[in-house]
């Protein structure tokens, strides 16, 4: 009950960082501290000059330990981590302090015969403590401490005076009072709602980028399974080459950027000897590994990132050699001979002894056709050409003669 009673009490159920930033509201006035002591100093002066009298220079005095007071606790506000509601409760001594330094000055209602001064005075004090409202209203007790400590004094030296017009003065101070805590009230309920709105936004960002976050994160992966599909969608999966498709798609593309560029584009179209042999004497799990012995066997061979070899169906492998003319692809093609001769797998039902390959070479510049048949099918009877001569062996389609068979020059 007693804890429900405190007027801290809002502070302590408030969002911590809400009640934070209630706090922090009432210890970030130290500009405004400052020309407040400015203020009292200045008048200090001009009545001690207008009337020579010391009090008036010892009131203004007095507002120096306060005003040091206050910004030590600034200070100390800035490295403190204590709870919200303690922090309120060491501003709030201060606070009074002032406001009770600010009543004290009223004084001057009861025995100043100067009544322009009293009035600066008045004047002065009452737009100090407006201001100090709409600054404290953040914590509603130490606003409505200042506003009695400064303005009941005032009211009640205005109503003692023998001046019947400070008489009726106190009645202005009265609704004074009134209002200033009408205004405290409704500044404290705004910015509470703003604080706690803003918190609310914060959270909700937060929330939100977090969200985000972890779409970016879910983005990501599903990127690298889609990578991971696309890359399995043209691997052929038992050599790890790319397979029929992959070949055709990238042929297509190497096709019109030879045309665009007016390059050469050369294919290689290789099929393993006496396969079908292979795989009758030394079975078929033998014979995938044969298939994957060769296809790294043509992979080591080739040494541009730009190259393509593929799996073209059953014992057949294709390598696509963009921007290479004739003699380039059957250099090539010359080295996946004598690549595949030196690793010498055995194949004991071909007349070689080992594993050989029978090779086609064809190239063509660029052609505007939507197809790359031509090419493939000149390729392929230079591979037929290549068995008919013996196997173990390349033959090259010549440059000129796009659809002869029998005109195969030797490598």
């Amino acid at each position: 009950m007693w804890r429900a009673l405190s007027p801290f009490s809002e502070l302590e159920t408030l969002p911590p960082a809400v009640a934070r930033r209630m706090v922090d509201a009432l210890f970030g006035q130290g500009g405004s501290l400052v020309i407040g002591a400015c203020v009292f100093l200045f008048l200090g002066v001009i009545c001690h000059a207008g009337t020579g009298s010391r009090w008036y220079l010892a009131g203004a005095v007095t507002a120096a330990p306060l005003c040091a007071w206050r910004l030590w606790e600034i200070r100390r506000h800035a490295h403190d981590s204590s709870p919200p509601a303690l922090q309120a409760k060491r501003f709030l001594w201060n606070a009074w302090a002032t406001a009770a330094h600010w009543g004290a000055w009223s004084a001057a209602v009861l025995y100043e015969p100067n009544h322009a001064i009293v009035v600066m005075i008045s004047g002065a004090v009452s737009g100090c403590v407006i201001g100090a409202v709409i600054r404290n209203s953040t914590v509603r007790f130490v606003a409505a401490g200042q506003i009695m400590l400064t303005f009941v004094p005032l009211a009640g030296f205005c109503l003692a005076s023998p001046v019947p017009w400070f008489n009726l003065m106190a009645g202005f101070i009265t609704l004074n009072i009134m209002g200033a805590l009408s205004l405290c009230q409704v500044l404290h309920r705004q910015t509470l709602t703003l604080l706690l709105r803003d918190v609310e936004k914060t959270d909700l960002l937060r929330r939100l980028e977090g969200a985000n976050q972890e779409l970016e994160s879910a983005n990501q992966e599903l990127e690298v399974v889609n990578q991971h599909l696309e890359t399995l969608a043209a691997t052929d999966a038992l050599t790890g080459v790319a397979n029929r498709r992959a070949f055709d798609l990238a042929a297509a593309r190497e096709w019109r950027r030879s045309a665009r560029e007016a390059t050469p584009l050369s294919l290689l179209m290789m099929d393993i000897d006496h396969f079908k042999a292979f795989n009758d004497h030394h079975g078929h799990p033998a014979g995938d590994a044969c298939l994957r012995a060769v296809a790294a066997a043509i992979a080591s061979a080739l040494n541009r990132p730009g190259d393509l070899l593929a799996r073209y169906g059953g014992e057949e492998f294709v390598v696509l050699l963009p921007a290479t003319g004739l003699e380039g692809a059957i250099r090539i093609g010359e080295a996946i001979l004598a690549t595949l001769a030196a690793r010498a797998l055995p194949h004991e039902a071909s007349p070689f002894g080992h594993v050989t390959l029978s090779i086609g070479a064809a190239c063509l510049m660029g052609d505007p056709a939507p197809s790359i048949e031509r090419l493939t099918v000149r390729a392929d009877a230079a591979l037929y050409a290549a068995k008919r001569g013996g196997r173990d062996r390349l033959r090259a389609a010549p440059e000129n003669h796009a659809h002869d068979q029998s005109a195969m020059a030797d490598a």
